[in-house]
């Protein structure tokens, strides 16, 4: 005898399309089904759904924008400078090597090399193929991709990539990147090129010290005659001895 016939259809592995039918569907049948979960572990779906776009928290926060960079409204005042987009004044190219001193009044950019004195209290750009030999002083920022051999002073400055700097370095602000070599003393803070305190006051330098007074004997005048010879003067005459 042939087995029976099944008259229904068998059910479908899964969830079925009743579960996801509108409440305003006449259909009787409807299911209150939840909605459908974050596809992979737990784990990973929160990472989904607290850092989207990024692998890990810590990749997260390592891309964060620096709040230094970062659009602080629409006032000029606390937009951010950036020498980059600025065109220089002068400029040392990859293959010009420049000795001697050299003055610029607002931004000036090494690609090659330069080993003398600058004058200036502009800006510097110093790129990845550019070495400076020499110190800076007294100058506004400073953005360093190549080389410095000597001592550095600014207000502001910003070591790139694969920086290197021989010698001590004196700014109110710095930032590095984690592949930068220095080989020197800082002294970074707010006063700078002054010093700081530990109760971040600043250090004011003593006065120096006033040169102590001579005395000097000032010598008898003329006229003037010793005391000692006043009385000589003035005793009388001794009597003549007697016979």
């Amino acid at each position: 005898m042939p087995p029976p016939v099944p008259t229904s259809k068998p059910s479908k592995k899964g969830r079925s399309a009743k579960a996801h039918k509108t409440p305003d569907s006449p259909d009787s049948s409807y299911e209150d089904a939840p909605p459908p979960p974050v596809r992979g572990s737990g784990a990973s779906a929160a990472k989904q759904m607290s850092s989207p776009g990024f692998d890990d928290d810590e990749d997260f926060s390592a891309r964060r924008p620096s709040p230094a960079y970062s659009d602080v409204g629409d006032d000029p005042q606390h937009d951010p400078k950036n020498i980059l987009e600025d065109v220089p004044e002068t400029t040392i190219g990859e293959n010009v090597k420049v000795t001697g001193n050299l003055a610029f009044e607002k931004l000036l950019r090494i690609d090659g090399s330069f080993e003398g004195q600058l004058e200036s209290e502009g800006d510097l750009i110093i790129g990845r193929s550019g070495t400076l030999v020499g110190d800076v002083a007294g100058m506004g920022e400073l953005i360093i991709d190549g080389k410095v051999q000597g001592n550095l002073s600014a207000d502001k400055i910003e070591l790139r990539a694969k920086a290197s700097v021989f010698g001590n370095i004196i700014c109110k602000s710095l930032t590095m990147d984690p592949t930068c070599v220095v080989v020197g003393q800082m002294n970074i803070n707010p006063f700078a090129p002054g010093e700081i305190g530990t109760d971040l006051k600043e250090v004011k330098p003593p006065e120096p010290e006033k040169p102590a007074e001579e005395k000097t004997e000032e010598a008898p005048k003329a006229d003037e005659t010793p005391a000692a010879e006043e009385k000589k003067e003035e005793a009388p005459p001794a009597d003549p001895p007697a016979e």
